[in-house]
C-alpha cells in the first residue's frame, strides 16, 4: 500500500506551501545539471547517480501539490521535460549513439532559452539592441489583460458544462474552442514576456535586440494548416526536449531498421520520427492529467485521450503534406492561392480541431484548471458585467 500511494496523485498528494514547493522541484534539476557537467566522475557513476534524480522528476508532481492548479501544471510540465532531457543525456544518447555522458552549462543554457531566443554563432552579423526592458512590461500587461478577460468568461464554466457542451451546445463549444486558443496564446506570450524580461535584466542589462527574440505563440488562430499550427505558430518551449528524447532516437533506430528493407527509407524514417514527437506530447499531457486528477479518476475516464488527440493530429499533418504535394503537381499556383482554397484550408483546420477538441479538453475540464487563472484582477468586474445582462447566460456556463 505504501508503494501504491506514491503513484496515486490527485487528492492523495501532500500539500506544500508554494515557495517550498518551488524549492522542492528545483533541487533534482540543479543536481542533474551539475552531474552531467562534472568531469570528476566516471560515466557509469554519473548514470547510477542519475537514476534517483530522474525518478524524482516524475514522482514529485505525483506526490506533492502547491494547492494552486496553475503552479501544479507548470511544475508537472517542467519536471516531465527535465526527465526527458536528462534521460537522453545520461542514457539514450550514450547507449544508442555511444556519446559521452557529459554536457556543459553553456549548451544547457542555450537549449533552455532556444524556444524564445536565437544564439548567433561567432562571425555572424551583430544584432543591435533596439529595445528596452519596459517594452516587455507593456507587452506583458496586454497579454495578461487578455488572459484576464478570456479567463473570466471561462470561470463561468464548470467541468461538467465543458464535458457535455460539445453535444448539448455545439455552437457555444466552437466559440469555447476559439476562446481556448486565444486564452492560451495570451497566457503563453505573457509567460514568454516574463521570461524574456528576466533574461533581459539579468543577462543583458536591461536592453535587447528584437531580432533575436520571438513570441512563444505566433497567432495560432490564423493557421491555414495543422502543419503550420503545430510546427510554426504554436509554442516551441519543449521542442529541444522532444527532439532529443523522441525525434533523434526514433530516426536513428528507424534508419538502421528500414535501410535493410527499403531503397528510399527516409520518408518513412521522417514520418515515424515526427509521429514520435506527437506521441511524447500526448504522453506529457496524459501525465499532467494523471498527476492532478489522480489515478482512480484518470484510469476510469481519461486514460489514452491525450495520446489519441496528439497522435491523430500527427497523422493529419502527414495527410496534409501528401495532399499538398499532389496539389502542387496538379493544380495551378493561382488556384492554390485563391480565396476559395484559403477558405477550405481554414475550414479544415477549425473543423478538425473542433471534432477532436473533446479528447484534449475533457481531462483538463474535470480538473478545472482555468479556475486558478493567475491573471484575474478584472474577473469580479467582468462577471458583474455579464450577470447584469440576462442574455449573457446563453454564452456562459452554469457558474455565472
Amino acid at each position: 500500500m505504501m508503494i501504491e500511494s506514491f503513484f496515486q496523485g490527485g487528492d492523495a498528494r501532500t500539500y506544500i506551501y508554494t515557495p517550498l514547493f518551488l524549492a522542492t522541484f528545483t533541487w533534482p534539476t540543479a543536481l542533474q545539471a551539475l552531474l552531467i557537467t562534472t568531469k570528476k566522475l566516471s560515466p557509469s557513476a554519473k548514470q547510477c547517480l542519475s537514476i534517483p534524480l530522474l525518478l524524482a522528476d516524475l514522482l514529485i508532481p505525483l506526490n506533492f501539490t502547491s494547492g494552486n492548479m496553475a503552479v501544479d501544471l507548470a511544475i508537472s510540465v517542467f519536471l516531465f521535460n527535465t526527465f526527458l532531457r536528462f534521460a537522453e543525456l545520461f542514457w539514450i544518447g550514450p547507449v544508442l549513439q555511444g556519446r559521452p555522458v557529459e554536457s556543459d552549462m553553456d549548451y544547457l543554457h542555450k537549449e533552455l532559452w532556444s524556444a524564445l531566443r536565437k544564439f548567433p554563432k561567432e562571425g555572424e552579423k551583430e544584432y543591435v539592441k533596439d529595445k528596452k526592458f519596459y517594452h516587455l512590461i507593456f507587452q506583458f500587461g496586454v497579454h495578461a489583460m487578455m488572459c484576464d478577460i478570456f479567463g473570466s468568461w471561462y470561470a463561468t464554466f464548470s467541468g461538467h458544462d465543458v464535458i457535455s457542451m460539445h453535444e448539448s451546445r455545439p455552437i457555444l463549444f466552437f466559440f469555447f474552442l476559439v476562446g481556448a486558443v486565444c486564452l492560451l496564446t495570451s497566457a503563453f506570450n505573457a509567460i514568454g514576456c516574463g521570461l524574456q524580461l528576466a533574461y533581459c535584466l539579468y543577462y543583458e542589462r536591461g536592453s535587447y535586440s528584437s531580432q533575436l527574440w520571438r513570441p512563444l505563440m505566433i497567432n495560432p488562430i490564423m493557421a491555414l494548416s495543422l502543419d503550420e499550427l503545430w510546427s510554426h505558430r504554436w509554442h516551441q518551449m519543449l521542442r529541444s526536449s522532444w527532439v532529443a528524447f523522441a525525434f533523434r532516437p526514433t530516426r536513428f533506430i528507424a534508419q538502421r531498421v528500414l535501410a535493410k528493407r527499403l531503397k528510399n527509407p527516409m520518408p518513412f524514417v521522417l514520418l515515424l520520427s515526427a509521429l514520435s514527437v506527437f506521441a511524447i506530447s500526448g504522453m506529457m499531457h496524459e501525465y499532467i492529467i494523471y498527476c492532478n486528477v489522480g489515478w482512480s479518476i484518470f484510469s476510469r475516464f481519461f486514460i489514452g485521450q491525450q495520446l489519441i488527440f496528439f497522435y491523430i493530429h500527427g497523422l493529419a499533418m502527414v495527410f496534409e503534406r501528401v495532399v499538398k504535394k499532389v496539389a502542387q503537381k496538379t493544380l495551378p499556383p493561382a488556384f492554390l492561392d485563391s480565396f476559395v482554397v484559403t477558405l477550405v484550408r481554414r475550414v479544415w483546420v477549425f473543423g478538425y480541431a473542433y471534432f477532436t477538441f473533446p479528447l484534449f479538453v475533457d481531462g483538463f475540464a474535470y480538473w478545472g484548471i482555468w479556475h486558478d487563472n493567475p491573471f484575474n484582477i478584472g474577473q469580479p468586474y467582468v462577471l458583474r458585467f455579464l450577470r447584469a445582462i440576462p442574455e449573457a447566460k446563453a454564452i456562459c456556463g452554469s457558474l455565472l
